[in-house]
């Protein structure tokens, strides 16, 4: 089971990862034409994807996509990038759509982080929060955004608490020796994007 390439944001120059969303975006490729497919187990779901943030909203901005049969359609007037040669452009195997410049309406919560720090790597699903030196939060109402809130402080908190628990230590250890049920656990919150499972100190 290997790290998953996550969804990207970008707010005033920043750029920052995906950590936890309340609710899941609309944007589905499938919508639009194509048929994701995974072709290296870093990208379970075939696609991944830039965004742009502004007080407007989420705006997509680049898609990277593997698509079945060789269907790449147009995305929102857009095709996918070809060199001076006209071949198509490829990102570890996945065709590139840029500056598509598309609204994706949103109402919920991203938790979304920069800065990351490789002792809290590990090497399954997506990097949980405590990770990112810089941690904040975009709050959209009826597809705007109506705060940005930082949780940098508590990302450091949270840093203070792993390291007395647990000593750094590395994913054998933290598996080695905990029941059936607790790695089951472990896995399924690696690979989830919910504030329940990424965002527990928020409760």
């Amino acid at each position: 089971m290997t790290a998953q390439i996550g969804d990207s944001y970008s707010y005033k120059g920043g750029d920052y990862s995906i950590v936890a969303m309340s609710n899941p975006l609309r944007f589905d490729p499938r919508f639009h034409g194509f048929k994701p497919e995974s072709t290296t187990s870093a990208c379970w779901n075939g696609f991944w994807c830039k965004y742009k943030i502004s007080e407007d909203g989420i705006f997509l901005d680049k898609l990277y996509i593997h698509s079945q049969d060789d269907e790449y359609p147009e995305l929102n007037g857009k095709t996918f990038e070809v060199d001076a040669e006209g071949n198509p452009v490829e990102y570890m195997g996945h065709r590139v759509y840029n500056d598509l410049n598309m609204k994706v309406e949103y109402h919920g919560k991203i938790l979304v982080g920069d800065e990351f720090i490789h002792d809290y790597y590990v090497h399954m699903g997506y990097q949980r929060a405590h990770a990112y030196k810089v941690l904040k939060e975009f709050v959209f109402q009826n597809g705007n955004l109506i705060d940005v809130i930082d949780h940098s402080e508590m990302a450091a908190k949270l840093r203070e608490m792993e390291d007395a628990k647990n000593k750094k230590p590395s994913l054998k250890e933290k598996l080695f020796g905990k029941s059936e049920k607790s790695i089951h656990e472990f896995v399924e919150s690696s690979f989830s994007l919910d504030y329940k499972d990424k965002c527990w100190w928020m409760d």
